[in-house]
């Protein structure tokens, strides 16, 4: 069992929904290996979070393999809460708006 729980900022949610989106219109395939892909890298993040470097903004970035998204993540106390699932090219910082 982990020390962490995982939290989803509503952003985030936006986010996976609209890359799902997306994909689906280009490849059902596609739509769903990004969305296995995305909530593993989240899940996994429970186990240990402060593994990822820490921004100067006090955010973790955790980089998705087959895609080119980032799980954007902050870690107060025993929460990781997940700030956004970003396109690389995204404006960085757009989930703090």
């Amino acid at each position: 069992m982990s020390e962490f729980s995982v939290v989803l900022a509503p952003q985030a949610e936006n986010d996976i929904a609209e890359a799902f989106e997306w994909y689906r219109g280009r490849s059902a395939t596609a739509a769903d290996a990004f969305r296995i892909e995305a909530l593993d890298a989240i899940d996994r993040l429970a186990d240990a979070p402060t593994r990822w470097r820490m921004d100067e903004d006090g955010t973790r970035r955790r980089v998705l393999r087959h895609f080119p998204y980032s799980v954007v993540f902050e870690v107060l106390g025993n929460t990781v809460t997940i700030l956004a699932v970003a396109h690389d090219r995204r404006q960085p910082g757009y989930w703090c708006k």
